[in-house]
């Protein structure tokens, strides 16, 4: 389970960073580099999720929020728009 989470959370990192010249376009540079960040921050966990237990984890995502809540926040947001896009996506392939 552990290794198909990483590879997921590897995914989303990547697709994170592939949408942020689309947000350069629709939004602004500004929250494209927040996706870059966004993705920087989601590819650093994907690493420290293979290298680490459950407990740790979880323990390093409060802290992360804790010292960046405006990446956190960021990264949020990023993830949101790509699992938009995704579902919509996914919908009109149906």
């Amino acid at each position: 389970g552990k290794d198909r989470a990483t590879e997921a959370v590897g995914s989303i990192g990547k697709l994170i960073r592939d949408s942020a010249a689309t947000i350069d376009e629709n939004v602004g540079k500004q929250y494209g580099d927040y996706a870059r960040g966004a993705a920087d921050a989601v590819d650093g966990f994907a690493t420290k999720l293979d290298a680490k237990d459950v407990d740790a984890l979880a323990e390093d995502a409060r802290q992360f929020v804790r010292k960046s809540p405006a990446v956190a926040i960021g990264a949020a947001a990023a993830v949101g728009f790509v699992l938009a896009r995704l579902f919509r996506s996914g919908g009109k392939d149906a």
